[in-house]
């Protein structure tokens, strides 16, 4: 029998409430007191001050702000551009079930397991100036004119980190587009091929529009995190040389936890929550007209 008004409210409450409480004490929570840090003063030693939008102010005429939010955009860009059509072409050849595919799944998702530090320390190896592995290569190929010290100079450290970070989530990527585009019926496809469809045109025609829901979700997902990266940033390059890798995150950490200026780094971590919902939400609205035009 169909459950209505307020019996159905409340086996709701009760199956959804200890969820709904432990989604408030972990994320409803810290944004609010974050959102009210970021009106005082504070130094997490001495008392609060109460400075009303004075952290905001400052933070609106902050040049290093500006270039992290560049930084930031560079760095969700790029995740976009590599991850996500690398790992949607991966994960279609891997679905021609080509030999040694079950190998090739377990080698790209290999790095999404690998902890961030491991990660940083190793490609902090590679990028070696003096020994490294990427150096030496170019070396050994003639370039010796393209050699940097990847990490140590401006116009390179952004793009090395951004490489890395991209390599390391390429595999989850693949590995959310094969499951999906496994739910597509093998009828529809051999049917698509026995009315002479090329192999281009059975992706762009038929697999594409049939998983959009979840490149939706993989490009949202893409960009929230990118927005929000800081590990693999604070452990290669600590934001430099002369913030020219420094991110919303890392810069908000170094306010928070180094400088220790609680309120500028929740105001800053405010900005950052504000700056990321509103970017998901047009992206949102542009990702539905697309799928309105496939249905």
């Amino acid at each position: 029998m169909r459950e209505t008004g307020l019996k159905r409210l409340t086996s709701g409450a009760f199956f959804m409430g200890p969820a709904l409480l432990i989604f408030a004490a972990i994320i409803i929570v810290p944004i609010g007191m974050s959102m009210y840090y970021s009106l005082f003063q504070w130094d997490a030693i001495s008392a609060m001050i109460f400075t009303g939008m004075d952290n905001y102010t400052r933070l609106f005429q902050d040049p290093v702000l500006w270039i992290s939010l560049k930084n930031s955009l560079f760095l969700t860009l790029g995740a976009l551009l590599i991850q996500l059509p690398v790992g949607l072409f991966l994960a279609i050849l891997l679905g021609y079930k080509l030999r040694g595919s079950n190998f090739m799944k377990t080698i790209y998702f290999t790095p999404v397991m690998l902890s961030t530090a491991v990660l940083g320390i190793l490609w902090a190896q590679i990028y070696d100036p003096n020994f490294g592995l990427l150096n030496n290569l170019l070396i050994k190929l003639g370039l010796q004119s393209w050699t940097h010290a990847w990490l140590g100079e401006t116009g390179t450290a952004l793009a090395s980190v951004i490489a890395v970070v991209a390599w390391q989530f390429i595999g989850f990527y693949v590995v959310v587009y094969f499951a999906a585009l496994q739910n597509i019926s093998d009828e529809v496809l051999e049917a698509a091929r026995v009315e002479g469809a090329s192999e281009w045109r059975i992706v762009f025609n038929i697999q594409i529009p049939l998983i959009w829901g979840t490149i939706t979700f993989t490009v949202l997902n893409c960009v929230i995190n990118s927005l929000k990266y800081f590990d693999l940033i604070y452990i290669m390059t600590g934001g430099g040389p002369n913030n020219s890798s420094e991110v919303i995150a890392s810069y908000m950490m170094k306010n928070a936890f180094k400088l220790m200026d609680y309120g500028y780094g929740s105001a800053i971590s405010t900005f950052l929550l504000l700056f990321g919902l509103f970017l998901a939400l047009i992206i949102f609205k542009l990702l539905n007209k697309g799928s309105a035009k496939f249905q």
